[in-house]
């Protein structure tokens, strides 16, 4: 079972117009995921040595607590949209679990809404934030001088990857909606079932 049940489709591939639009975003958030990862993997490392190296050997990198504010800002960018697809974001679903399916659909369809506002305001600001840094050139005030417009523009790409899978998400959720498939709507974006997550997790393990 594909973790990306929006990517996966449960209606006929040749009427769903976002299909291929979808394995596409899963592929290319799945690889800046992993490359996120991999980024705060070495920069726990280089965090650890400069611990030991302090407490040891009196020595000190310059510029890690600056790279690590980096390297999280920029996985933390990537992080929205690859929870976004995934239906990992964290949700307190106590009452919706309760309401018909038809009403679970219709607030999914308005939260997938809503998340697009959201993914495109938050890529606008950071698209602001760098148009004023390259304006003026900005560089970062510490040891290492570095030019802000570097982890700004990786900062950018995260967000405009996440707007492009909100976008896809609300007019997949539109188009089950004109549809009135909302069963279909209720079970690609509501809360991953117990069944789903295990067989997700499963997946995970024998990958």
């Amino acid at each position: 079972m594909s973790e990306y049940p929006h990517a996966s489709g449960s209606e006929d591939n040749s009427s769903d117009p976002t299909g291929v639009p979808f394995r596409l975003a899963e592929r290319g958030i799945t690889h800046l995921a992993l490359i996120g990862g991999y980024a705060l993997l070495i920069q726990a490392v280089i965090t650890a040595i400069e611990i030991i190296g302090r407490k040891l050997f009196s020595f000190s990198f310059q510029g890690v607590d600056e790279l690590g504010g980096y390297a999280l800002a920029i996985t933390a960018s990537i992080g929205f949209g690859y929870a976004a697809l995934t239906r990992t974001h964290t949700r307190v679903d106590i009452v919706l679990r309760l309401l018909p399916s038809t009403i679970r659909a219709v607030l999914h369809l308005a939260a997938s809404l809503v998340m697009l506002g959201i993914s495109v305001a938050m890529l606008w600001y950071a698209y602001k934030a760098l148009d004023e840094t390259l304006l003026y050139g900005s560089i970062a005030n510490s040891p290492l001088e570095t030019p802000l417009w570097i982890p700004q523009t990786l900062w950018l790409v995260g967000f405009v990857a996440f707007a492009i899978i909100a976008a896809l998400m609300a007019f997949r959720a539109i188009h089950l909606m004109v549809r009135r498939n909302t069963d279909t709507l209720d079970k690609e974006f509501g809360t991953p079932s117990i069944d789903e997550e295990i067989a997700s997790s499963l997946d995970d393990t024998t990958a």
